[in-house]
């Protein structure tokens, strides 16, 4: 069986994320034998993030395959949305590791990163909604 290589990119991108929340939840749980959950907001975030960034992505890798796309759109859309997610990953970590209070009124590393994701997350879902909309009507 050949599988289409968007769905592979999200595929590999959300089994990524997930492992990806099984350590951070494994760094969180040792943080937090020793210090309350208020030190780790961030850490807590990210663990959780990267848990929904990858169930939307294994999600999606479903969804595509409805999509009406050429196999370079759609790979395109797919590698948006997993870039998306290292941005969103890496911003949680980023503001737990720089002890950020508030990522918007400190427009903080952190804060960046979330805001490429934004971008690139919104570029990338608007491409593979496009298709399964066109795929499915």
């Amino acid at each position: 069986m050949h599988t289409p290589y968007a769905v592979r990119v999200l595929i590999l991108g959300g089994v990524l994320n997930l492992v990806l929340s099984f350590g951070l939840g494994w760094v969180l749980s040792a943080k937090r034998m020793k210090e309350p959950i208020a030190k780790h907001h961030w850490l807590l975030v990210a663990h959780t993030v990267s848990l929904q960034e990858g169930l939307m992505l294994l999600a999606l890798s479903w969804a595509v395959m409805f999509a009406e796309l050429s196999t370079t759109v759609a790979a395109t859309g797919a590698w948006l949305l997993v870039l998306a997610s290292v941005f969103q990953d890496l911003s949680g970590v980023a503001n737990w590791l720089t002890r950020t209070d508030d990522q918007f009124a400190a427009k903080s590393t952190g804060w960046l990163l979330a805001s490429i994701n934004a971008v690139l997350n919104t570029v990338g879902l608007a491409i593979i909604a496009y298709g399964v909309v066109r795929g499915v009507t």
